[in-house]
């Protein structure tokens, strides 16, 4: 059940008195085109209120009273487009986005080649979403790929007496191009699914009064078939991130070889502009890292322990591999510079190498806490 009492909803489109209404589960409710505020206000997304009351269940949400429960809402974006909101205690609210998670992960891998696997797939989804209980469901049947899907009204129907199911009408006299753009140049209004689970993969929250929230550089997978498969997911989510660790840590490992080298020949002042790639590129690097390892400040520290495992062992990989490239840059340079030739030994370079390396690797260990720790300090003398 929700209820809205008495209230002013901050959106252009929005009357600027009050509005109120009950929906009960066990209903099927259709809010109509240019009452459109409403549905994008239970969406969660971008909206607040000025004034008024909001309950879910009962629940005080709005003024937000009760300090005990939260809500998320996520979408569900496979064949089509569905929202769930769900009404949880705060302490429990991790493991339920884990168990919402993961229950529709088991859902990917059903087949949709055929309109009928479609049709199956669709009412799988439904099933499952009777089976999670959110407090409501929110349907857009302007989405296209809702608009699309002659099984998806079925299973509104099959499922209407169990749930809260709101609908979003389509929009009077809509063009196929209207309805495409979502109509949004009237109400400027964005993507109504901005956090959207494509089922398989990870699910993001949204909270309509939100908390402050760490703003995760990397995006990590989980995946019941173990560390392994998170492991590579995480890898194929963030390639260009991890990558971008690549070159710098090849500038760092190849300069740092050849810099004493160069010292012992008669181009010593190509040392200089070494040490400034070298300086560089380690800066990148640890830049890099730093944004990367917000984790650190995680409270749940079996989650931190995970995310720091995945980027441990993914960055010491990259890492390595732009270690090797190094050393390649420095053979070739050993091999072809005449003045290096006549060089032996390189006992102060491999030692910089090898010290630099082991920096590069472990910094997602530290690092953001020794910089917080050095901005707290700051803080404190101002």
């Amino acid at each position: 059940m929700i209820e809205l009492t008495n209230a002013v909803i901050l959106n252009k489109a929005a009357p600027r008195e009050g509005i109120s209404f009950t929906y009960n589960k066990g209903e099927l409710i259709s809010i109509p085109f240019e009452r459109r505020y409403i549905f994008d206000f239970l969406a969660l997304k971008n909206q607040s209120m000025d004034s008024g009351i909001f309950k879910i269940d009962d629940t005080i949400v709005f003024p937000d009273e009760d300090s005990e429960k939260s809500i998320f809402f996520l979408a569900i974006n496979s064949l089509v487009k569905v929202g769930l909101c769900f009404l949880v205690e705060k302490t429990h609210k991790k493991e339920l986005i884990e168990h919402v998670q993961d229950e529709l992960i088991l859902l990917r891998d059903l087949p949709t080649e055929t309109e009928s696997e479609k049709s199956s797939k669709i009412a799988a989804i439904f099933s499952k979403i009777n089976e999670l209980s959110p407090a409501y469901v929110l349907v857009d049947f302007n989405e296209s790929c809702n608009k699309n899907q002659p099984s998806l009204m079925s299973q509104i129907n099959k499922f209407k007496t169990s749930m809260l199911i709101i609908g979003l009408e389509v929009k009077p006299f809509a063009t196929v191009h209207d309805v495409e753009e979502k109509a949004s140049d009237d109400n400027n209004y964005e993507d109504l699914y901005m956090t959207q689970l494509v089922i398989g993969q990870e699910t993001e929250q949204t909270n309509l009064m939100p908390e402050k929230q760490s703003s995760d550089f990397l995006v990590y997978a989980r995946n019941k078939k173990g560390f392994g498969m998170e492991l590579w997911l995480t890898f194929k989510k963030n390639l260009m991130v991890f990558f971008s660790f690549l070159i710098p840590s090849v500038g760092v490992i190849a300069f740092l070889l050849l810099s004493p080298l160069y010292a012992k020949t008669s181009n010593k002042a190509l040392i200089i502009p070494f040490v400034i790639t070298i300086v560089i590129c380690f800066s990148l690097y640890m830049l890099m890292t730093y944004k990367c390892t917000s984790y650190v400040r995680l409270k749940d520290k079996k989650e931190k322990t995970r995310r720091m495992m995945l980027f441990l062992i993914i960055n010491t990989i990259v890492t390595t591999l732009g270690a090797g490239l190094g050393i390649v840059i420095f053979i070739l340079f050993k091999n072809f510079d005449v003045d290096l030739k006549a060089v032996n030994g390189n006992t102060i370079g491999i030692a910089l190498a090898v010290v630099f390396y082991i920096i590069l690797v472990t910094a997602c260990l530290y690092l953001t806490l020794v910089i917080d720790k050095i901005k707290s300090l700051f803080k404190k003398k101002k």
